[in-house]
């Protein structure tokens, strides 16, 4: 699917007008929105003309919206409005209208994913998605986060990506209700390491302390489409201490394997001004590829973690990213790397010595035979890098 040059760029927009300093902007919005994509659709664009049909339920767009919870008919609507309403969905508004009235999958969609498609391309389809995905989703995630206090950008980035999964409700699953849940942990003050205390029921809590007790709380709806994905990659830079984004965040993907996000964006299939995208031309501290993660560090799974009981059903402790690799002798070595560096164990790089082969270029790599593929802006540092040998 071809894309305009001003999809990322509309989209980036959303929620740009009377936003309060704590909201998510910039280059750390970008990599926020780029890093759920990748959890929700597997790819770092939004997936405006992405539809499926599961079970009678269908799912569309840039926020997964369900003709079940009235989602997906607020975009039908919003479309209404800028065509005039009379537009390829206009046959399926009754349908729409009483499975969101009554929770009932009966009514027929037949065709209703091809008429998707067929308007995925343009921008009045583009601007009301992204309409329904402000109001539902992106501009209540930041207003709680306004609400508590964050400043972190992982933290409101954890918010906006829960809001997506989830929804933004106050039930137990959804957005609010976990918030909810988290703060009723706060029981005492909880000290920690980043650059902002949190007041939550009048006791003092570290940011990032409270972030772990909000992943501990979502690891009990991990089977939410993305949020598994979500909740390892985020406790990942958690141990990585990714917590302020700078131009690049090191990450986990959706299926578990080690990458990269940019503002830079290479693999953009359109051209997005810089001023657009608030990109830097420095990459911070914080996403430096000298830190190492702490393997020992918080695991949003263990029990000790969380003292609901009902979460012991959820324990997940099996968290292959698939990079452990058996050299054959027993002994296990554990592999990264970013651009044409990479790391065996031991924290230097190994050649053929009867232990381990590790050789890569660019964001590509390999250990032992099993290829790594990170993502990102891959393709062109491995390019880069070959053109520099």
């Amino acid at each position: 699917m071809k894309l305009s040059q001003y999809s990322l760029a509309s989209i980036l927009a959303i929620g740009a007008l009377g936003t309060s300093n704590a909201w998510l902007s910039g280059c750390p919005k970008n990599l926020a929105f780029q890093l759920t994509n990748v959890f929700q659709a597997g790819q770092i664009e939004f997936p405006y003309a992405k539809c499926e049909e599961t079970s009678g339920e269908y799912v569309a767009g840039i926020a997964r919206f369900s003709s079940e919870d009235g989602s997906l008919w607020k975009v039908i609507n919003a479309y209404h409005k800028i065509t005039g309403g009379d537009d390829v969905f206009s046959k399926y508004d009754n349908a729409l209208k009483k499975r969101t009235s009554s929770s009932s999958s009966s009514s027929s969609l037949d065709g209703f994913c091809d008429a998707w498609e067929s308007v995925g391309t343009e921008q009045k389809f583009w601007s009301a998605q992204g309409s329904v995905f402000e109001s539902d989703y992106f501009n209540p995630s930041q207003e709680m986060a306004d609400d508590l206090g964050l400043k972190l950008s992982i933290t409101k980035a954890q918010l906006y990506d829960a809001a997506i999964a989830h929804g933004t409700g106050s039930g137990s699953s959804k957005l609010g209700g976990m918030v909810e849940t988290t703060n009723a942990k706060v029981t005492k003050d909880i000290s920690g390491d980043s650059s902002n205390t949190l007041k939550i029921n009048g006791y003092r809590v570290d940011e990032v302390e409270w972030l772990k007790l909000f992943l501990t709380t979502r690891a009990k709806y991990k089977d939410v489409h993305g949020a598994k994905a979500s909740i390892d990659s985020y406790a990942y830079m958690i141990n990585r201490n990714e917590t302020k984004w700078g131009n690049t965040i090191y990450v986990l993907n959706d299926k578990g394997d080690e990458g990269d996000v940019t503002c830079d964006n290479s693999y953009s299939p359109y051209p997005v001004p810089d001023e657009d995208l608030g990109a830097t031309t420095t990459t911070s501290s914080t996403t430096t590829t000298s830190k190492e993660t702490n393997t020992d560090g918080f695991d949003p799974y263990d029990n000790d973690n969380d003292d609901d009981e009902d979460s012991h059903d959820n324990k997940d402790n099996d968290n292959d990213n698939g990079n452990d690799n058996d050299n054959g002798d027993g002994n296990t070595k554990n592999c990264h790397g970013y651009g044409a560096n990479y790391t065996c164990e031991d924290g230097t790089k190994e050649n053929d010595n009867g232990e381990e082969n590790c050789h890569g270029y660019g964001h590509n790599y390999t250990c032992d035979g099993n290829t790594k593929f990170a993502f990102g802006f891959g393709l062109l540092a491995g390019v880069l890098t070959l053109l520099s040998i």
